[in-house]
Order: structure tokens, then C-alpha cells, then sequence
């Protein structure tokens, strides 16, 4: 099981992996759509009032070939073989922790609860926002952040699978092509949009 969430690029051929990270591009994208959720950039998700199904699957592209340009680039750096469908695929997969967040906001739950605060936050009335909305707020963000760590741990063993990357320099590189990925798509998106 520890495999097949966090080394899936062990196991699996590029194939697979290509059509499995097609699929739940896909789905994702839908899922993100109808839970009003944006992947505006390659680390940010963000609940919004109204998501085109459009607008979420360019998000998703966007970021995908954004992860893809820059690990790349770190990766023959590394080692002059490494394949782009293996760093394609790992963009691709690693993103799937991702879609999983935006279902948390079924019923609009997220949107209700961050309307609650931010309305009586605006209003200076900080002690009468219900704990129930800090509640489901306080939840949403751990589980966020526990997403985004098993997003980051896939994207470092696809990385390091596909390079055959080892040692300190190849994290330094990996975590400088995360940096520039998030800011080009920023950029892209905003630009988009």
C-alpha cells in the first residue's frame, strides 16, 4: 500500500501511469468544478463562488506542464537520460492528492463556513463566529496540508525515480523547479483569467 501511494513510479509503467494521470486530470478537473475549487497555480487550491469546468481543467494543464518544464530541466542536469514521459507522469500523478481536496467542499461546506468568518471578521464581531465554522475550517486546512506533503513526497520520488537522483544538489534542484513552477503558472493563470 505504501507503494502505491507514495512510490507508484516503482511499480508502475510509464504507460499506466500516463493513462491514469490522464483520466484523474479529467476527473479532477470535473470534481473541481463542481465543488467550486481552483488549482491556480502548482501549490495553491482555493474555493471559489463559481468554477468553470474550462477554467479548472486549464488550471490543471497549466500546472502539469509548468511541474513538467521546470523538473525537467533540473532533471537532465542530474542525468542526461531521463525521459520527459517520466517527469510528465509525475507531474500528472503526483496532482491526485490534489482533486482528492476539492471534494471536502460538498455542500458548499468550505464556501458556508469561511463566509461565516470572514462576514463577522469584517464586522469586528470575532466572538460570535460559530465554532462550528472554525471547526470545519480548522479540519479543511490540516487536511490540506496533509495533501500537499503527500503531493510534494510524489513529485520528489517521481523526480528522483525518473533522474536517478540522489544526494542534497538533486533536492536543491527539485525544490528550485518547485519554486519557478508555482510562479510561471501564477503568472499563466492569471494571465488566463
Amino acid at each position: 500500500m505504501k507503494t502505491f501511494l507514495f512510490k507508484p513510479f516503482e511499480k508502475y509503467s510509464e504507460k499506466s501511469l500516463f493513462l491514469i494521470g490522464s483520466i484523474f486530470t479529467l476527473i479532477g478537473s470535473f470534481v473541481a468544478h463542481t465543488f467550486n475549487t481552483r488549482f491556480d497555480g502548482v501549490f495553491d487550491i482555493h474555493i471559489t463562488a463559481n468554477s468553470l469546468f474550462s477554467q479548472t481543467l486549464v488550471d490543471n494543464i497549466i500546472n502539469i506542464f509548468c511541474l513538467l518544464f521546470f523538473l525537467y530541466l533540473s532533471a537532465i542536469c542530474i542525468n542526461k537520460k531521463t525521459r520527459l514521459i517520466d517527469i510528465l507522469t509525475t507531474a500528472m500523478i503526483a496532482r491526485i492528492p490534489l482533486y482528492l481536496v476539492s471534494l471536502m467542499n460538498s455542500n458548499a461546506i468550505i464556501s458556508k463556513a469561511t463566509e461565516d468568518i470572514i462576514q463577522l471578521t469584517n464586522s469586528k464581531l470575532l466572538h460570535q463566529i460559530p465554532s462550528s465554522s472554525l471547526f470545519v475550517i480548522t479540519v479543511y486546512g490540516i487536511i490540506t496540508i496533509l495533501f500537499l506533503i503527500w503531493y510534494v513526497s510524489l513529485l520528489l520520488n517521481g523526480f528522483k525515480v525518473a533522474s536517478n537522483a540522489k544526494g542534497k544538489v538533486s533536492v536543491i534542484l527539485f525544490s528550485i523547479s518547485l519554486l519557478f513552477a508555482e510562479i510561471l503558472s501564477k503568472f499563466l493563470i492569471f494571465q488566463l483569467n
